[in-house]
């Protein structure tokens, strides 16, 4: 994870909901769209592994039409928030590189671009070995990451974010630069509060294209299913929509882990 990140939504967990709003749950019924579709023939009751979890908002709403639901996050007081605002769920603080539950997963998410905070093809590599450690023959994987074929353009960017709540108002324009050799993007943020000065947030993700995420997730026994820029998954050029939608199902033996230490393996 980078040490330089700053981000007033990851020191105010409780606003982040009101700045990314999920468009009325848009992801979750993405996700149980696709495990219906490529799971036809669930356990009792499926489980849910949530890597990068954030507030735990999606997690809650799958909870709701029936999954058994556990979420990890690399922010303490992310999992501080959710653990409060949803007891009923499973939390736990952890860095998707390493951490181990010592259990198997039916469905693995990684969501809201967490995938993009792994920038070296050695963080990548980890971090899918753990998704691998957590995955039996059969789990689907779904995520989402920065679409590098559409950011590299600029257009599809937000530049413009708000916060709107009973006991906050503040917005922010937001500035972004590209290191092409390292496929980083970085954006710059500076939040406007009442009465305040303003407060500066910076983040990168790392950029990835549709045939190099495949050929990663192959390197730990990931199958591709289905690659979209829009969580309907439509047919599209893969240039449009500024998040790359993946689903994959893992199919046995994970391939990569050979070269990672023994800790780190699946």
């Amino acid at each position: 994870m980078d040490a330089e990140v700053t981000n007033l939504l990851y020191d105010r967990p409780e606003l982040y909901d009101a700045v990314y709003t999920g468009n009325g749950g848009e992801i979750p019924r993405m996700c149980h769209r696709l495990i219906t579709e490529h799971r036809p023939r669930p356990r009792e009751q499926q489980t849910i592994l949530d890597v990068g979890c954030g507030t735990g908002r999606d997690l809650a709403s799958l909870a709701s039409m029936g999954y058994a639901c556990t979420g990890v996050d690399y922010q303490p007081g992310m999992i501080d928030h959710a653990r409060r605002t949803h007891p009923d769920i499973a939390f736990h603080a952890g860095d998707m590189r390493t951490f181990r539950l010592q259990r198997t997963f039916d469905v693995i998410l990684c969501l809201g671009t967490a995938l993009g905070n792994m920038h070296t093809n050695q963080d990548l590599a980890k971090a899918l070995a753990t998704f691998a450690a957590h995955a039996r023959p059969d789990t689907l994987l779904i995520l989402d990451t920065i679409n590098a074929a559409a950011a590299v353009q600029g257009h599809v960017l937000p530049h413009e974010f708000r916060i709107d709540t009973d006991t906050i108002t503040a917005q922010a324009e937001a500035t972004y630069s590209i290191d092409h050799r390292r496929q980083l993007l970085t954006r710059h943020r500076a939040w406007t509060l009442p009465g305040r000065p303003p407060v500066a947030d910076f983040v990168r993700f790392r950029l990835l294209f549709p045939l190099e995420l495949q050929y990663h997730l192959a390197q730990h026994s990931f199958e591709t299913l289905a690659v979209s820029d829009s969580p309907a998954f439509d047919d599209s050029d893969l240039r449009s929509g500024l998040h790359l939608y993946v689903a994959a199902r893992h199919t046995g033996t994970c391939l990569g882990c050979v070269n990672l230490t023994a800790d780190l393996g699946c």
